[in-house]
């Protein structure tokens, strides 16, 4: 049972914050005189917006100035206009933007352990600090994404000749602690909020973000640590995933950190869901379902009373189109900014508009049930084990892998291994040699389960996985399984097949559906009453590879009754 303590309170304060309404930013803005001349209309939608410079080596030193050295712009002067203007006028959660870029020279083998660029980068970050306190800003947003592939040990750039991956962690770890000081010497009470939001990423990444989180810590920071989740972009199937996105990021802190770290975690720093609202107008995937804007707008607008009834803090959209600006024509030669070219562009942002400036709340009685059960882990009464099991999803596998993929390299698929009772002390023939069952914390409330995580991004190419949990229900039930996957998947229910898509093209079979739904097909069930096993078979062509699993009823949502717990055969 859990007991109420300190963190708990500072919870419900955070939470008590977020029934006020969490505060609402949009990403991105500019230096623009818009800003100075409507800035009552721009209060009435966001509380702040996220002015970016560019990258935090280039961008800022151009933009900036660090150390002695000027800046060779006016951006400074004009975005402090900008922000004089919106504090006055309430919208006071205003953020100083940069970004580690995809071409830039970190992370590598020499900028990691360089003394030297480990200076330079303080001295950059905490040029970004000094500035963002004397313009005004409420903090910090760091961007994180760009150089994502250099965050896996496998890169082609890792020769590891005098150096070993545990080297890179550390390093990375300690960078981080380094910037993330040189912010808070600048600016201590500096909100700090990180893109693209995820804690359990690529080692070196993960290293990178846990070394500032360690440094605020350290400091009991007040201004928190805040995951720009981009995750929530989706609208996907409706409220339980929009529900679980909001926890998703206190799973993997429950994971990933311990002692000061993770108590101030839970005491100062929250997940900060992300909406994607011209989503259907701007995205590059193909297969996004086109409809009237009406049909978006009124999903949009259900995403967003549903993000704001659960984000404890922020909640902030996302769009390559300034939403913060009225879509009028005369606008362009007044101010530069150019209306939206797609069809229907002005109406899709009046309409969004209009759904800022309503702040209406959320009326459906099964999606306020969800609320309540997010508010229940938050205030200590279940753990988040239990919060998945509220979900339909389960908190924990076992995990046999990784194995062959059994089109490529059957002999080493081990394919009924799921059929057999697990024993931990057993080995099992695997792709690259002896294979044991063993436990996965997955706190995933979506139900998504990465393996590229589960196997830390490496060597998971032309590879298969099993994974079993104990469904246990109070009596039987139809239920839903809803299932998505990348690549193959077949899922098992007390040794029957139940679902089986363990085909895929050549090209793979990406996990997101038609660039919106974590879940792509649905099957119904039976769950007998007490204990039954699930079973799930996962292979992998190349890239990502992940699974997606949730119980529901006939309407999407978690069945009451239901919970998953590990094997104890």
């Amino acid at each position: 049972m859990f007991k109420p303590c300190i963190w708990m309170l500072c919870a419900l304060a955070l939470n008590a914050d977020a029934d006020n309404g969490p505060k609402m930013i949009a990403y991105s803005a500019f230096p623009s005189s818009y800003l100075n001349d409507h800035v009552v209309d721009v209060a009435r939608l966001y509380d702040g917006l996220f002015f970016v410079l560019g990258d935090w080596d280039a961008g800022v030193k151009n933009n900036l100035g660090v150390g002695s050295e000027l800046p060779t712009t006016d951006w400074k002067l004009k975005v402090g206009e900008n922000l004089a203007h919106l504090n006055k006028a309430g919208a006071t959660e205003n953020l100083l933007g940069f970004c580690f870029g995809e071409e830039g020279a970190w992370p590598s083998p020499g900028t990691l352990r360089s003394d030297e660029f480990t200076q330079r980068l303080a001295a950059h970050f905490g040029a970004v600090g000094k500035a963002a306190k004397e313009l005004g800003f409420r903090g910090v947003s760091i961007d994180i994404e760009y150089p994502y592939e250099r965050y896996s040990f496998g890169h082609k750039i890792y020769t590891y000749d005098g150096y070993t991956a545990g080297d890179l962690v550390a390093a990375a770890s300690a960078q981080g602690q380094a910037a993330m000081n040189a912010i808070l010497d600048a600016y201590p009470e500096a909100v700090i909020f990180v893109l693209p939001g995820e804690l359990r990423t690529r080692p070196i990444g993960q290293a990178f973000m846990l070394g500032m989180l360690d440094a605020m810590a350290q400091r009991d920071a007040p201004g928190g640590f805040h995951l720009g989740y981009e995750r929530s972009y989706c609208l996907y199937e409706g409220p339980v995933s929009q529900a679980g996105i909001s926890r998703a990021g206190d799973g993997a802190a429950e994971l990933l950190l311990e002692g000061e770290t993770l108590d101030y975690w839970k005491r100062r720093c929250t997940v900060a869901p992300g909406v994607w609202p011209l989503h259907m107008a701007e995205t590059g995937g193909k297969d996004y379902p086109v409809r009237p804007w009406k049909e978006e707008l009124a999903e949009l607008d259900q995403q967003l009373r549903l993000l704001r009834s659960v984000a404890k803090r922020y909640v902030w959209s996302f769009t390559s189109h300034p939403v913060w600006c009225a879509p009028e024509p005369e606008f362009e030669a007044k101010y530069g900014i150019k209306p939206p070219a797609f069809a229907q562009g002005g109406d899709a942002i009046a309409g969004w508009q209009a759904i800022l400036a309503a702040k209406a709340p959320l009326a459906d009685k099964r999606a306020n049930e969800l609320v309540r059960i997010v508010r229940q882990y938050d205030r200590g009464r279940i753990s988040f084990a239990e919060l998945c099991n509220r979900f339909g999803a389960p908190a924990e596998w076992m995990v046999l892998g990784p194995l062959g993929n059994p089109f490529t390299h059957p002999a080493f698929a081990s394919q009924d291994a799921l059929l057999q009772p697990v024993r931990l002390d057993q080995s099992i023939p695997g792709r690259d040699g002896p294979v044991r069952w063993f436990p996965f914390r997955n706190y995933e409330p979506m139900g998504t389960v990465s393996l590229a995580a589960v196997f830390d991004w490496r060597n998971t190419d032309d590879a298969s996985a099993q994974l079993v949990s104990d469904i246990h229900a109070r009596k039987t039930c139809r239920a839903y399984l809803n299932v998505g996957w990348d690549d193959g998947i077949v899922v098992w229910l007390d040794g029957n097949i139940v679902f089986d898509r363990r085909e895929y093209p050549t090209r793979g079979h990406g996990l997101l559906f038609r660039d919106r739904y974590i879940f792509e097909d649905r099957v119904p069930i039976s769950i007998p009453k007490g204990k039954s096993r699930l079973g799930v078979a996962s292979i992998n062509s190349h890239g990502s590879w992940a699974f997606s699993l949730r119980m529901t009823d006939e309407a999407g949502y978690p069945i009451e009754g239901l919970s998953f717990m590990l094997p104890d055969d």
